[in-house]
């Protein structure tokens, strides 16, 4: 198995904030560089926001899990147990490994002691790394669908069912393209010293 292959059992997850008036206002977001930047209007309905879990991988993604309040680790312990590992073998295939941020609800000593319990092996994953996590890039895709035109909601459950719905009908096409760039995106930060890439 190529260094390149490796990426094609990983599972990778993310946490993002939506919020129901549109993207926070000075938020930086992945966009193709071939095409102009959006914009988004102003906020207008007063403020509102969900949370979501994610996780994806060659074979597709896992279900999203809408999370109540701030994450803390019975949060996370309950998504990866109710989400991750439901779907996980499906999509990782047999020998899958699972990739998140050092944020503290993923690092506390519960959480690593309920993936250690599950026999999940754990990619080691640098703090503030966004150009090494291609979840960045489907975020940024996904914020570009569920704000079209400068969209804005007035209930979360219309929020959420936007979410869904681009989530669910991502081409697999994307998340696989995402992930086979992951070699290349290692040489590049690697070779840029970590400094800011721009796909």
């Amino acid at each position: 198995m190529s260094y390149g292959d490796k990426w094609m059992a990983v599972l990778f997850s993310d946490e993002k904030k939506w919020n129901l008036d549109g993207p926070d206002w000075n938020i930086k977001y992945w966009h193709d560089l071939r095409k102009e930047p959006r914009s988004f209007s102003s906020r207008q309905s007063g403020g509102g926001s969900v949370m979501v879990w994610a996780a994806f991988g060659l074979k597709g993604q896992v279900g999203l899990a809408f999370i109540d309040g701030r994450q803390n680790s019975p949060k996370c312990i309950e998504t990866l147990e109710n989400h991750l590992m439901q779907f996980a073998g499906n999509i990782g295939g047999r020998n899958w490994k699972y990739q998140y941020d050092n944020a503290p609800s993923h690092t506390s000593s519960a959480t690593k002691n309920c993936l250690n319990s599950k026999n999940v092996t754990v990619l080691e994953w640098l703090p503030m790394s966004p150009d090494l996590n291609p979840f960045e890039n489907v975020w940024g895709f996904m914020s570009g669908k569920v704000y079209e035109n400068g969209g804005q909601f007035y209930s979360v459950n219309a929020l959420k069912a936007s979410i869904e719905s681009v989530w669910y009908n991502l081409e697999p096409e994307i998340l696989q393209t995402l992930i086979m760039s992951m070699e290349k995106r290692v040489y590049d930060v690697l070779l840029k010293n970590g400094k800011t890439l721009y796909y």
